[in-house]
């Protein structure tokens, strides 16, 4: 007869402690990755984003050769740090996510994806594929999602009350703050892409990233001075694509400042679907007084 194993004390305690440890890691990243009210959460966004700005400044940067050259070791190890704390972060987002293939799949969980992968394959040196080195730049549009949780945080944690209470400046302010975080990453990649793109023509001006937004800056606004022009097919697709973003995002901030002037010279401003839904209120409560005089 089989004698059955008793955990000896030391066992027991062990396995609680595995288990006590992993309930606090597991607690940890729902709060640090998917509570959006919780302040842990909005201290790893307020890092993730400052990684995110600094880690563009260093692809920017490390497009001017002769800044290359003499820090070239900084920016090796700056990106492996870089590309290490993105990785938790992205492996977090998985664990934490209820559908995790609706994230892995969706749009921001492969722009988390190419923020990491060009850097692992820079690390193996594969020199076929060092043109994805561009991928990095995708980590700005990550500030995108990073801008509208924290909005969707705020309201969240705000009370009906409150929300009636809230500053129409700092509505404004988070509003302009979105704005200038898609205007920046438009900005940065269509210079990142026409930089790579045409650096190799001879005789071209696109001689690094932060020249090539000089470029992005005059096309998106269409001034187009001309002292800076693509001349490849390609290069001139995505000057066009910058052209027609460039509009749509003055477009959009015109609607923001007109919203706000239009509040703070005539009151509250009424949405579409206030109308609306305000003119089928009325014509229901005209159609019970006509119901109730016949």
């Amino acid at each position: 007869m089989e004698h059955e194993h008793h955990p000896l004390p030391h066992e027991s305690h062990e396995h609680h402690k595995g288990l006590y440890l992993w309930a606090r890691i597991d607690h940890f990243l729902h709060e640090g990755f998917s509570n959006t009210e919780s302040k842990l959460y909005k201290v790893i966004n307020d890092v993730i984003m400052f990684l995110i700005i600094i880690s563009i400044i260093s692809v920017m940067l490390e497009s001017v050769e002769s800044i290359y050259l003499q820090y070239q070791s900084f920016f090796r190890i700056s990106e492996m740090i870089v590309v290490v704390i993105f990785t938790i972060e992205y492996a977090a987002n998985i664990y934490v996510a209820d559908k995790k293939t609706k994230y892995i799949f969706g749009p921001w969980g492969i722009i988390d994806f190419l923020a990491i992968a060009p850097s692992y394959l820079n690390f193996v040196d594969l020199r076929a594929i060092k043109i994805l080195r561009v991928a990095r730049v995708l980590r700005f549009l990550r500030l995108m999602r990073m801008a509208r949780l924290l909005k969707l945080a705020k309201k969240t944690s705000e009370t009906m009350e409150e929300r009636e209470m809230i500053n129409k400046f700092d509505t404004l302010k988070m509003d302009l703050q979105i704005y200038f975080i898609a205007l920046f990453s438009a900005l940065v990649v269509f210079s990142t892409l026409e930089y790579y793109i045409e650096r190799n023509v001879p005789d071209s001006l696109f001689t690094s990233i932060p020249k090539a937004m000089w470029w992005a800056i005059v096309t998106m606004t269409t001034v187009g001075y001309g002292d800076m022009y693509p001349v490849t097919p390609l290069g001139r697709i995505v000057a066009g694509c910058s052209m027609l973003v460039g509009v749509a995002l003055f477009g959009l901030l015109m609607n923001i400042i007109g919203k706000s002037m239009m509040s703070a010279l005539f009151g509250a401003t009424e949405t579409s679907g206030d109308i609306v839904a305000q003119a089928k209120e009325a014509e229901e409560q005209l159609a019970k007084e006509q119901h109730h005089n016949l």
